[in-house]
């Protein structure tokens, strides 16, 4: 499963909504005289609102299913559960899904939205969002604003939104997490409750840690900067904190203090980073002698099996701290729904992806693919099955401690790739790492790689 966020997920039988191949394909309509962006008249070009539904009015060739929606999803069994969910309110809309990544989406769309054959709505990673905005192909979502930040709260909808307006909906949401094995807790410590700050681990590593026997209390991905990030954010440092690309704030105090007490934790997983691997970290975790892991929910899929087979319970929940730092935040991803600035049908268009982030739509995303809806804690309570999944609450709750960050290029991630594994593996001072990282990060942004 390719993640356009610049890190690698790995596949599941629980499919994760955010990031991934195409896996097939439900009948395919071209749409027709779709060559115009929307008329100017506002965010939403001037479309009729009925105040007694909270909608748009639909189009009457598409209200009476004369003309089809075409959507664009990437799992076929979500799009089969949207089109299923949305027409038991709209019976009469006929709605064709095809199966498209997200991560080709939005190039897709800039070239056949145009063409007059591309989706009235399509999905997307949020930080691919501001492209397909200068594109055109993003429309904004016009006079559902409020009731969408309401739903899916403020960081979320802040994600979303391009210079005071909405562009595209929050639908599912994705972040590493704190994964700990309860059963194993229990009997070294007497409780089964998870640490909350490093240093609690590091006491727990103390006596349990065995290099030769490869007993480790935590694993993760020591030589990415998605599973750095939590670590040197609760330090202070923030990724791109005034959205300037020109400066990552490498030199940062913050950053070094980070960094500092990141290459300290290589004294409880002490590997090198190469030797950190998705093997070596969640594999271990499925044979129940590792307390703690950093994963994802990919992993879900192969913990659910190993957890019952072995007789353990595991648990997920938000990621530790530095004991004299501040929350951790994680680089989560956010997939979102997008009205496209070329569809002939643009209030039909917005009421369908209105709903992709209604609670109805929520239920067909976790029903369907197992995927967490990006909604607020309170009203992910209310979707059938995901108010008593442990697991995917303790993902969300690490997605509300997230930096959603509007655009990180893939240069960011070869270069603080790069710096945490300088640190990590010892080949650089910190100082030393922070000023290679600069150049390189000069060098390769001047070349746009």
């Amino acid at each position: 499963m390719a993640y356009s966020s610049g890190h690698t997920g790995h596949p599941s039988r629980r499919s994760m909504i955010l990031g991934g191949a195409a896996i097939g394909a439900t009948a395919v309509t071209a749409l027709s005289s779709c060559t115009e962006a929307p008329a100017e008249g506002g965010a939403d070009g001037g479309l009729e609102w009925d105040e007694a539904s909270g909608g748009y009015v639909m189009e009457e060739e598409v209200a009476t299913g004369k003309a089809p929606l075409t959507l664009w999803v990437e799992y076929e069994e979500y799009g089969d559960a949207i089109v299923t969910a949305f027409q038991d309110v709209h019976p009469d809309v006929k709605i064709d899904v095809e199966i498209v990544a997200k991560v080709d989406a939005g190039e897709r769309m800039a070239l056949d939205g145009e063409a007059g054959s591309g989706a009235d709505v399509f999905t997307l990673q949020y930080d691919q969002l501001s492209s397909a905005i200068d594109a055109g192909t993003a429309a904004p979502i016009g006079q559902y604003e409020d009731a969408l930040t309401e739903r899916s709260g403020p960081v979320f909808a802040a994600a979303v939104s391009r210079e005071g307006a909405m562009h595209g909906v929050p639908i599912a949401t994705e972040s590493i997490a704190l994964f700990y094995n309860r059963t194993l807790l229990k009997s070294l410590t007497g409780s089964e409750e998870p640490a909350t700050t490093w240093e609690e681990i590091t006491d727990l590593a103390a006596s349990y840690n065995d290099s030769a026997a490869n007993t480790w209390t935590i694993r993760f991905l020591a030589g990415e900067m998605y599973y750095a990030y939590p670590v040197l954010s609760s330090l202070g440092w923030r990724l791109y904190p005034d959205g300037d690309l020109e400066d990552p704030q490498l030199d940062s105090s913050e950053l070094t203090a980070g960094l500092e007490y990141f290459a300290s934790l290589r004294d409880i997983w002490d590997v090198n980073s190469a030797d950190a691997t998705y093997d070596s970290v969640e594999n271990e975790f499925a044979k129940g002698e590792t307390p703690y892991v950093i994963t994802g929910p990919w992993a879900f899929g192969d913990f659910d099996p190993a957890a019952e087979s072995l007789g353990f319970e595991y648990g997920v929940t938000t990621l530790p701290t530095a004991a004299d730092g501040s929350t951790a935040l994680s680089l989560a991803g956010l997939s979102v729904a997008v009205v496209s600035g070329y569809t002939p049908y643009p209030a039909a268009a917005r009421v369908l992806a209105d709903f992709m982030a209604s609670e109805a739509g929520a239920e067909a995303l976790y029903s369907s693919i197992g995927a967490v809806p990006a909604l607020t804690p309170e009203l992910s309570s209310s979707i059938e099955g995901l108010a008593d999944d442990e697991h995917a609450q303790g993902v969300l709750a690490q997605s509300q401690n997230s930096d959603l960050v509007e655009e990180i290029p893939a240069y960011m991630y070869t270069v603080g790739n790069a710096l945490v594994t300088q640190v990590w593996d010892g080949i650089l001072e910190v100082g030393d790492a922070q000023s290679q990282a600069q150049t390189d990060y000069q060098n390769l942004s001047s070349l746009g790689e």
